[in-house]
This record gives structure tokens, C-alpha cells and sequence, in this order.
């Protein structure tokens, strides 16, 4: 009787600190594929001037249908040439996807807004900018270390005991 309740403490004991351990994530935070995920999804625009404004309107439309804003958002990127070849691969990506497709004035107008808020956020705020995307390194660091934690758990569950060998053949 003793062994049985040793045995309940201990399996209580476990699944608490692992439930404690996987609460420490965000589903997103969890699903994130690059440090940048990590980031704030929406830019505060409303010191931008006008057509920016509207760039960024089409940007948030257009890009939030495939992936979080925070991926372009926090994302080191900054020269015109990295983002209209960003955006480019992003419509090649999208003619796969039903009413999804980016049309040539709407992937102009997100270049622009990136562009722009790149020299804006990323350059002239430098400092900030580094200082947050330390912050996000060191995170994304951590969620991959729960998520391999995760992926051994989920593996141990999956693994079939091993059997004694009988010599018989399937």
C-alpha cells in the first residue's frame, strides 16, 4: 500500500512540473519558426505620414493571410533590394494558395511600407531595434529547448517496449 501511494505522489509530482514547464509558452510563441515570430504583430503608425498609412493597411490585409506580421515586423531585413525579393518569394508562395495571390500594386505598396518602416524603426532606432532583437534570440532559444523537450516526451510515449526475443519469426 505504501509503494502504491510513493508511486502516486511521484506520478503527481511529475505531470505537475511538466504541465508547469509547458505553461511557460505561448501557442505562439511555441509555433514560432524564426526569432522574429517572437515580435509584436502591428506597428503603431499613426505618426506616418498618409500613404504609409495606407501601405500599411494593404501590408496587414495582404500578409496576415499566410503568417503572422511579426515575422516581416521584427525581421533583420532593411534595403529595398531584401524586401522586394522577400515579398516576390511570398508571391510565388501565394499563387498556390486559392484568393491569396498578391497583385503587382499591393506588392509594390508592401515593399514600400517595409522599406519605409525599416529606415524608421530599424535604422534611425537602432539601438531599440538590437535591444529587442537580443530579446528574441535568447526566447526563441528557450521555446526550441521546450519544443525538443516536448518532442522526446512525445517520442518516449510513442516508443513500444522492447520484447524479450522468442526466436519466433512474423
Amino acid at each position: 500500500m505504501i509503494k502504491k501511494r510513493v508511486a502516486f505522489v511521484v506520478v503527481i509530482v511529475f505531470l505537475s512540473t511538466a504541465a508547469g514547464a509547458g505553461q511557460k509558452f505561448t501557442k505562439e510563441e511555441l509555433g514560432a519558426r524564426f526569432y522574429y515570430d517572437l515580435g509584436p504583430s502591428a506597428i503603431n503608425v499613426s505618426a506616418y505620414p498618409a500613404d504609409q498609412k495606407a501601405n500599411y493597411a494593404i501590408f496587414a490585409k495582404t500578409c496576415s493571410q499566410c503568417h503572422s506580421l511579426a515575422r516581416p515586423i521584427n525581421s533583420p531585413l532593411i534595403e529595398r533590394k531584401d524586401w522586394d525579393r522577400y515579398v516576390k518569394r511570398m508571391h510565388i508562395k501565394t499563387k498556390s494558395r486559392l484568393k491569396t495571390e498578391i497583385a503587382k500594386p499591393d506588392a509594390q505598396a508592401i515593399v514600400d511600407f517595409l522599406t519605409y518602416d525599416a529606415q524608421i524603426r530599424k535604422v534611425e532606432r537602432k539601438a531599440d531595434f538590437e535591444a529587442k532583437t537580443n530579446e528574441f534570440k535568447k526566447l526563441f532559444e528557450q521555446v526550441k529547448q521546450e519544443k525538443a523537450r516536448r518532442q522526446a516526451e512525445e517520442n518516449k510515449r510513442k516508443a513500444k517496449p522492447s520484447q524479450p526475443y522468442t526466436g519466433d519469426k512474423p
